[in-house]
């Protein structure tokens, strides 16, 4: 019997900004997954830092926190049968000029001549980073009770 999944989808500043929380909401539950939780977050660096705790250390990270504070975010928790991995695909590649028409970054997001990415979204990329970042922005969601 194949268990359903848990992953954790950020809308970030720039795709709350252009008004794309609906599209991207859309094409989830399009897909027959399911919204678990969803709000809007103010994010704090302290957030991010625990989000981001692989690259607090990299040269890019004061702009990626500056990015990540402009705006609101949208925090959403969806589930089904390998949701990880699929919710991953949707958004497509990292950067948003590699990323194929038809994926969230490709048909949203943009980079900057600067080489600041906008790339709209994040997803977890496997099982242990989606529990680690959904009890980040979700500590009252308890995955265990859900299954």
């Amino acid at each position: 019997m194949v268990k359903d999944e848990y992953t954790l989808v950020l809308v970030k500043p720039d795709g709350v900004k252009t008004r794309h929380i609906g599209d991207i909401i859309t094409r989830i539950e399009r897909k027959g997954y399911n919204i678990e939780a969803l709000k809007m977050i103010d994010p704090s660096e302290e957030k991010l830092r625990q989000h981001y705790f692989d690259k607090v250390d990299k040269p890019f990270f004061p702009e990626l926190l500056e990015y990540m504070t402009e705006g609101p975010i949208v925090g959403i928790v969806v589930s089904g049968t390998n949701v990880i991995q699929a919710i991953h695909n949707m958004a497509g590649a990292t950067n948003p000029g590699e990323a194929e028409w038809g994926t969230i970054r490709g048909d949203y997001g943009r980079e900057w001549p600067d080489g600041n990415l906008r790339n709209i979204i994040h997803t977890s990329d496997n099982v242990n980073s989606a529990t680690c970042e959904i009890g980040i922005w979700f500590p009252e969601f308890d995955i265990k009770d859900k299954q």
